[in-house]
């Protein structure tokens, strides 16, 4: 049971941000009763949390997968874009926002997962371009590592979106095209724009 309203918390959460969910909401959506999830979450914050938890889980899977696919770097890059489009694709914009503004101890569970795998993991990949003459040499990894974090963390701000006709991925995919563009040499360019052409 506690697996069935751990997913169906989920995908509440994802389509529709996670204030405007409430417990009875998902007892609804299950046909139990709100005791009977309860007895497996004592609190919203802890189904939040697990949800996070969880989604983590699933997403370090996903980067191991494409660490062991991936020709090399740039095409690591252009992957990585098709599962953001799936995420993004199952995710309310404003959800991470809603978790940082109300559920704290959830929220600082995504950070250390961001600074902990991701960062890392970007850091890895910009030296590992560099080596392959794929990315200018003289780039500052540790600070264009979190610049692009910072984009991607701008894009889940509601407020970013204000103006924009532009849809969730397409923002993101375009954000990565200019990113990519910065960094790479000659030879990475080249490589890239052939990906691209592929596709």
């Amino acid at each position: 049971m506690k697996v069935r309203i751990l997913e169906k918390g989920t995908e509440l959460y994802f389509r529709y941000g996670v204030r405007s969910v409430t417990m009875d909401t998902i007892a609804s959506e299950l046909g139990i009763s709100k005791k009977t999830i309860y007895q497996h979450f004592p609190d919203k914050d802890a189904m939040v949390y697990q949800v996070l938890e969880s989604f983590i889980q699933n997403d370090f899977c996903k980067w191991e997968e494409l660490n062991k696919s991936s020709k090399d770097v740039i095409h690591k890059t252009l992957q990585s874009l098709e599962i953001m489009k799936t995420t993004l694709s199952e995710m309310n914009p404003r959800l991470l926002f809603e978790v940082k503004k109300y559920f704290p101890k959830a929220y600082e569970l995504f950070t250390k997962y961001k600074e902990d795998c991701i960062m890392n993991s970007l850091k890895v990949d910009l030296k590992t371009g560099i080596e392959q003459g794929y990315f200018r040499p003289e780039i500052e990894v540790d600070l264009i590592a979190r610049l692009r974090m910072g984009e991607v963390d701008l894009s889940f701000d509601p407020n970013f979106y204000t103006h924009s006709k532009l849809s969730f991925f397409d923002t993101q995919q375009i954000l990565l095209d200019h990113f990519m563009r910065g960094i790479l040499t000659e030879k990475g360019l080249s490589l890239y724009l052939s990906y691209q052409n592929n596709n």
